[in-house]
């Protein structure tokens, strides 16, 4: 089987951190590479769903959809309100995706036993292969002195 057949959907959840703009590059790769359609998702959780939330995400699905679509590549959007791996999980169902690509914020330990991990969930329960991004160098100590977002500059140790 070629590439291309195995791959027709890939999906991308996105929280738009650093992590997952990683996966988003990503997988982006991969469909440039298979002539995949992307499924970008981005889940609002059912607490956090104002209109303005709702809103903002929306834009920026779309902005991120947008710059992909100017590439070349089949790109759809998807906002969802819920739990978001159960939407995840839910929406790869729905959409047939043969590949979810995912990032890790490199929350472990204590953090991952007490908040739960998203990407760990999906990985557990999807119905398709799930590529797991690594966080990006230095985005750990970054988040632990409250930069939420912001890479360091630290040069990955395979290179």
């Amino acid at each position: 089987m070629s590439p291309s057949a195995a791959l027709r959907r890939i999906m991308v959840p996105t929280d738009f951190s650093v992590s997952t703009e990683r996966a988003w590059v990503l997988a982006q790769s991969l469909a440039r590479a298979t002539g995949s359609e992307l499924v970008l998702v981005h889940v609002v959780p059912r607490g956090a769903s104002s209109e303005a939330a709702r809103k903002w995400a929306a834009e920026e699905l779309e902005d991120c959809a947008g710059k992909a679509r100017a590439q070349g590549l089949r790109v759809r959007v998807a906002l969802r309100t819920g739990v978001p791996h159960r939407e995840i999980v839910a929406l790869a169902r729905e959409e047939d995706a043969d590949l979810i690509v995912v990032a890790t914020h490199g929350r472990g330990g204590l953090d991952r036993a007490r908040l739960g991990s998203v990407a760990g969930q999906v990985v557990r329960l999807a119905p398709c292969p799930v590529l797991i991004g690594p966080e990006p160098m230095g985005a750990r100590r970054a988040q632990s002195a409250g930069g939420r977002g912001k890479v360091g500059t630290r040069r990955p140790r395979h290179q």
